[in-house]
């Protein structure tokens, strides 16, 4: 087996309002876009954003999912809530572990992490 394009899936309720964050906001480069279903690169993986058909129920799986790098995270706070998005909480460095972390909500609700390496 050879796996390969590594994907995340994120389900949004509105795409008119999800594409933007991921691709203005997160400044991901948007390869597809539509009405149900789009997809964006970061690096090497896909982010895909999959319209929420009526009667599906989503959540979030705890502790799992995207996880992204910024040189500043005060900044990228700053640029997720002008955009929409909802900073729920952040976890500063320290005991060992070299990064602060910001949970994030998007417009849709799917949660994911930015993270700023700080050293040690």
């Amino acid at each position: 087996m050879n796996a390969t394009e590594p994907m995340v899936v994120h389900y949004v309720k509105d795409m008119d309002r999800a594409l933007p964050f991921y691709r203005d906001v997160l400044g991901l480069k948007a390869e597809f876009e539509s009405t149900g279903w789009s997809t964006l690169r970061c690096g090497g993986c896909i982010v895909a954003l999959h319209i929420l058909s009526a009667g599906m129920i989503e959540g979030a799986v705890a502790h799992a999912g995207l996880n992204l790098h910024v040189d500043d995270l005060d900044a990228a706070m700053e640029e997720v809530t002008g955009g929409g998005g909802e900073v729920r909480n952040v976890r500063e460095a320290g005991g060992g572990i070299p990064v602060r972390i910001a949970v994030i909500s998007d417009t849709e609700g799917n949660v994911f992490e930015l993270r700023q390496f700080v050293g040690d």
